[in-house]
């Protein structure tokens, strides 16, 4: 392709366009672009956690570069492809990883080639790598708060999916320290009102000491 110009950008763009969980009832609709900058986060905690607390050799901000490409394939083309579809049966899910494959593929060709080699591993990512375990395990935190707070709603439609969560989570659990620490440490907070989650800062006791001193503020 020429390097005068490149549609890799307006696709990846395009996340805010690709609605998550497309079959399913939502209290609040969540887009693609929404989830990758929460998962991205996330990853980045794990990242950091894996580091600083484990002292592995783990990059944090390779980590949440995964997090922010890993799902190359729906944002080119594929949208999201409901669990219950994607893994109906072995043939359904060999045939949608290769489609997978195959639009990871048409977004590196639209990025410039000398910048090519750079976007490769970060689109199509390396399953064994464990920067992109712990990005999959920040996908997977995320989809698990999201169901918790559909649930938190009354919205029972999240209640199969929870359990599926739940289930990968405490895998990730068992095989990654981070991940558990991330869950002792932040997970119950993250499920949190603003005042719940901001209780313990500052800006609380002096709100509160100003408005009795001063009641017309």
């Amino acid at each position: 392709m020429a390097n005068t110009h490149s549609a890799f950008i307006g696709l990846m763009q395009r996340a805010r366009n690709v609605k998550r969980w497309p079959l399913m009832a939502q209290f609040q609709e969540e887009m693609l672009s929404t989830h990758v900058y929460e998962a991205s986060v996330v990853a980045h905690m794990l990242g950091a956690i894996a580091a600083d607390v484990y002292e592995e050799d783990v990059q944090p901000d390779r980590v949440a570069a995964m997090a922010i490409f890993h799902e190359g394939s729906e944002i080119a083309g594929m949208s999201d492809i409901p669990s219950p579809v994607k893994y109906h049966d072995p043939e359904t899910t060999s045939a949608i990883k290769k489609l997978e494959r195959r639009f990871e593929a048409m977004l590196i060709q639209t990025v410039p080639e000398p910048l090519q080699a750079r976007y490769r591993p970060l689109i199509e990512q390396d399953k064994d790598d464990i920067h992109v375990k712990l990005a999959k395990a920040a996908d997977v935190l995320c989809a698990y708060l999201k169901c918790d707070y559909e649930l938190s709603k009354s919205n029972s439609e999240f209640s199969n999916a929870m359990q599926e969560m739940e289930v990968q989570l405490a895998r990730y659990r068992e095989m990654l320290p981070c991940v558990d620490y991330f869950c002792k440490v932040f997970l119950e907070d993250a499920k949190g009102t603003l005042d719940e989650q901001t209780r313990d800062l500052d800006w609380v006791e002096r709100a509160n000491t100003m408005h009795l001193d001063n009641p017309e503020t």
